[in-house]
């Protein structure tokens, strides 16, 4: 063997301490297990003198599970005084600037503060995940709520929360020189093209807020995301950089490595203490430390050093998508590249097998995790990162000295700034269009099935690269290759299904289609040969187009917006680029009509009953929806489909919201209704009541796969039993078509869209 691994076994061992919580029994095993592995370590030695005992590696395993697990009880054990979902006042803040998403909701990781429990306050940092429909100043940074909270496993925080007063700020965050950097840096950004502006602050220094959702799916699905995420590469550039500098006057070793430790350190600071870049910059500062005590470069041992140590100071990293990321991508390059180079660099260039290799290692590695976060997996990733691979180093080298020009010398920053603004715009440009080719983002078998199958894979591929590039036996090489090689031709089949060059056509007598356009709403009503009403029309990265495609649309007489919020009108320009024929468009009272040319508000007590399917519109009332929230402007319609069985009703609620659609039933109460329309993507703002009054045999819920709103909230759901409905979901079946026969209502799914 070539490769040292047991560094490997203390990084095991500090991880499952820091992702699981052991019971008590269990970790007096693991203590007395040390015990008497030590005792055989220190008893009298038969073997040769440098000879390493076998039980080595368990030895620095239990040393690791029992430092992180013992350092984490050390530490502050504080939470909420239950486990259920409960209501509380709070003082919170979040981890790090938020921007509105396309509801104007506020949405990332933070931390509770305070909270108040039985008269008093209780001093305790709680992680959340905290949603805040409400108007928050910029530079707000503690501020006093009631939040709704729900546990949670995901990731490093325990409870989804959800602010349920408007906040009141308690603190205002003070700007800081780095901050004010990055001000100045993101406004010289101004006279580049679009995407440059909104990657390079990602790429630089880890700020995506300029990105809009459009561009961070793109970015998602091309398999590029990671490079709006500083890494190890940036330290890398960076110390490069450096270095050259201090040899060019000669600087001698120590005081190079110190200074170029303390450079690392303050663009940590300045970057903020993401999980990537303190694992980067803790691995670069021990290998300089390394260096400059004689000991090799022992990149594995680094890796494995570096991130126990992290562990050992905050254990919640073990649970953190970004640190597993950045840690598994480093120790795949690490132990995988050299043999992938090797096999690459048969029928390769030697550069293009190495980079090939580096992004084949780093996505063997980090599958798990990549399936654990999206359930898809991006076919185009490899090409794409191979495409704007070169850009890098001349975007972050440029990049790093136009920060430090933009304020002495703003004019030069201004000029140099082209220099990578156009390999910025291009890198945005890749990832727009192989987002948009067919099959870019597979479906990966969903829940633990699938985790534990990209987990097998993961693992399978590892110790097949490993063994045959340490072994030295050449039957176990050629035996490992093969073995390889039947793995990827089975990966390929399994992401790459015959489905994605044939579909089964559609049988053309279905009534309602139900499109998945992922996080918004967007359903068909067949009413001829070809023709549909359209009631919204998603996302603008939705692909309505596909799914009206799919379905053999070729004329809309009729499209209804229901609100003005993006995932219900975003994807309406692609409908109208599509080609396909729009007759008239209908918007509520509260839509302001200068946004969508040609459009007409319909009110409340319109309807038509004539043709195939008829319509009566509910709500909203025209005063009440000039002055409302957008989600209660939604039109409110019941469409009545006239078949030879009888009248099927279909009530469309939009995303009205509790007390709106309340006073509405009670001005205007409702029959029951076969298909319902479930308010607001199935949230708990959309109310019960509605499901209680209508009783539907079918509850539809149109909702974003893994959304962080939550969305379908329990509350629904379990109205939707006590009525006996039936539900169907766009984040579990993909499209989803209802077709009215004698037996009543038959459902199919198209499953998710290619997208």
């Amino acid at each position: 063997m070539n490769t040292d691994f047991r560094g490997l076994w203390l990084l095991a061992g500090a991880w499952i301490a820091a992702y699981f919580t052991m019971p008590s029994w269990l970790l007096w095993a693991f203590t007395a297990l040390l015990a008497l592995l030590v005792g055989l370590l220190l008893r009298e030695r038969h073997d040769g003198a440098h000879s390493t005992p076998w039980f080595t590696g368990p030895i620095v395993f239990l040393l690791g599970l029992l430092a992180v697990t013992f350092t984490g009880v050390a530490g502050s054990d504080c939470g909420l005084p239950s486990e259920q979902a409960q209501q509380r006042r709070a003082v919170l803040s979040f981890d790090e600037p938020v921007l509105p998403d396309q509801e104007g909701v506020l949405k990332g990781r933070a931390k509770i503060e305070r909270y108040w429990h039985e008269g008093r306050w209780v001093q305790c940092e709680v992680p959340v995940y905290l949603s805040l429909a409400y108007a928050l100043p910029e530079d707000a940074d503690s501020f006093e709520s009631i939040v709704g909270l729900e546990s949670s496993d995901a990731g490093s925080f325990g409870w989804w929360a959800q602010a349920a007063s408007e906040p009141k700020v308690l603190s205002k965050a003070q700007a800081n020189a780095a901050d004010h950097l990055k001000r100045r840096f993101t406004q010289a950004l101004d006279h580049l093209p679009g995407n440059a502006q909104a990657l390079l602050p990602g790429m630089l220094y880890g700020d995506r807020s300029g990105q809009d959702q459009a561009l961070s799916d793109a970015m998602k699905t091309s398999g590029l995301s990671h490079l709006t995420a500083v890494s190890g590469s940036n330290i890398a550039l960076l110390a490069a950089i450096i270095l050259t500098m201090l040899r060019l006057f000669s600087i001698p070793r120590v005081p190079s490595a110190l200074l170029m430790i303390g450079v690392v350190g303050m663009f940590t600071w300045f970057v903020g203490p993401d999980p990537s870049v303190l694992r980067a910059s803790l691995m670069g500062s021990i290998a300089v430390l390394c260096l400059l005590l004689g000991c090799g470069q022992a990149s594995l041992g680094i890796l494995s050093l570096s991130a126990t140590i992290l562990l050992l100071v905050d254990p919640g990293l073990g649970a953190e998508p970004a640190f597993a990321l950045s840690v598994l991508a480093t120790l795949g390059i690490i132990m995988l590249s050299p043999a992938l180079t090797e096999i690459f660099g048969q029928f390769l260039p030697s550069w293009l097998a190495e980079l090939t290799s580096i992004c084949c290692a780093a996505q063997f590695t980090c599958l798990p995790v990549i399936i654990a976060l999206n359930s898809n997996f991006s076919v185009y990733s490899l090409p794409t990162n191979l495409l704007v691979a070169p850009l890098l180093p001349l975007i972050t080298a440029v990049g790093m000295v136009c920060l430090l020009l933009c304020t002495p010398l703003p004019s030069l920053a201004h000029l140099l700034l082209w220099i990578l603004g156009l390999p910025a715009e291009l890198v945005g440009q890749v990832a727009r269009f192989s987002a948009s080719l067919p099959g870019a983002a597979r479906p990966w078998p969903s829940g633990a099935t699938g985790i534990v199958l990209a987990i097998m894979l993961a693992t399978m591929l590892c110790i097949l690269l490993i063994a045959g590039r340490e072994t030295d036996h050449l039957r176990v090489r050629q035996v490992s290759l093969a073995m390889l090689g039947a793995i990827l031709v089975f990966v390929a089949a399994l992401v790459v299904p015959a489905t994605l060059l044939y579909r089964e056509p559609i049988d053309d007598g279905w009534d309602i289609a139900m499109c998945d356009v992922g996080q918004g709403d967007a359903v068909i009503l067949h009413v001829g040969e070809n023709q549909g009403w359209l009631i919204d029309a998603g996302p603008e990265d939705g692909n309505i187009v596909q799914c009206l495609r799919r379905l053999e649309i070729t004329a809309l007489p009729i499209v209804f917006v229901t609100h003005s919020h993006a995932d219900h009108f975003g994807g309406m320009k692609a409908v109208e680029n599509s080609g396909i024929n729009i007759g008239q468009r209908l918007v509520s009272a509260g839509f302001e009509l200068d946004r969508w040319a040609g459009a007409q508000i319909i009110e409340a007590g319109a309807s038509v009953d004539s043709g195939p399917v008829g319509y009566q519109v509910i709500g909203p009332d025209t005063l009440a929806a000039k002055r409302a929230e957008p989600n209660d402007t939604s039109l409110v319609i019941r469409f009545t489909f006239h078949t030879r069985n009888g009248a099927v009703d279909y009530f469309s609620a939009g995303d009205m919201e509790t007390e709106a659609m309340g006073a509405l039933l009670r001005r205007f109460p409702q029959a029951p209704a076969t298909i319902l329309k479930a308010s607001h993507h199935g949230a708990r703002n959309g109310g019960t009541q509605i499901i209680d009054e209508l009783s539907p045999e079918v509850l539809l819920v149109s909702a974003g796969k893994d959304n962080s709103y939550g969305h379908p909230h329990p509350e629904t759901l379990r109205a939707a039993n006590q009525v006996g409905a039936t539900v169907f979901r766009t984040d579990q079946s993909g499209t989803v078509l209802l077709t009215f026969t004698e037996q009543g209502v038959h459902s199919s799914a198209l499953g998710s869209p290619v997208r």
